[in-house]
């Protein structure tokens, strides 16, 4: 995926997300019934899909990990997202704010080039006075990485099939398949992870407003249920077992 860096523009999202957990060979026969309502993603290549790799980050006790698990209603997850798994100086990486309240997601994202995501990952307070840097956005991402003395503790990679709705753009589903995981103490994407979920896909809905009905008549015949399965949570105990608060 080939992304262009747009200076101190922050994206922001807010929605409504929804998560499966399906067989792998289910989303084959789900796909040719989406197409008659979406589209494929304009960023999705001839291979049909696109590599997302995610740095988590949390506190020494995993403050976001047992957020999740206790069902706090309002919780955030901090990460920095790349779309490549072996970066070149000409790339970009995401730094994210995925902030869940009720049943709303509200995401905020910017985009930071390799070479001062580099100077984070050796000097995170270097970075952050970078004039480039100097935002709303910024400003939290450096209060709550430091106030809680957050490291990266887990690298989440998989493969997304993304489609958006040809009639609503904020409508999109995304099957994530080859789930793998590797435990992480530096801010390094390049680091081998491993498979954990080789028969499981995970579809995500996202939209504002209602759900179509064209959609509900899908997940009727097929059975499914959303769930409230986290990708981090997974990697967390797939990497530390069940870790402690105190």
């Amino acid at each position: 995926m080939k992304l262009k860096f747009s200076k101190n523009i922050i994206l922001s999202f807010r929605r409504f997300e929804f998560k499966y957990q399906i067989p792998k060979a289910i989303v084959g026969r789900i796909i040719p019934q989406l197409m008659k309502y979406m589209i494929w993603d304009e960023y999705v290549g001839d291979s049909g899909y696109y590599e997302v790799h995610s740095l988590y980050m949390d506190s020494p006790h995993f403050k976001c990990y047992h957020e999740k698990l206790d069902g706090f209603i309002d919780r955030k997850k901090i990460r920095i997202r790349s779309y490549k798994k072996t970066l070149n100086s000409d790339d970009i990486v995401f730094f994210e704010l995925k902030r869940k309240s009720g049943s709303v997601i509200l995401k905020d994202r910017a985009m930071v080039r390799v070479k001062d995501f580099e100077l984070f990952a050796g000097n995170p307070f270097a970075f952050f006075s970078m004039e480039n840097y100097k935002n709303d956005f910024f400003n939290e991402f450096v209060y709550d990485f430091s106030k809680y003395h957050m490291k990266p503790v887990t690298l989440v990679s998989y493969k997304r099939k993304p489609f958006y709705s040809k009639f609503d753009k904020n409508f999109r589903v995304t099957f994530d398949y080859d789930l793998s995981f590797a435990k992480i103490k530096d801010f390094d994407f390049s680091v081998k992870s491993e498979c954990a979920h080789r028969d499981l896909a995970v579809m995500e809905v996202k939209f504002n407003g209602a759900m179509p009905k064209w959609f509900h008549d899908i997940i009727e015949m097929y059975g499914l249920t959303h769930d409230t399965f986290s990708k981090y949570c997974g990697a967390v105990e797939f990497c530390y077992g069940f870790p402690n608060y105190f």
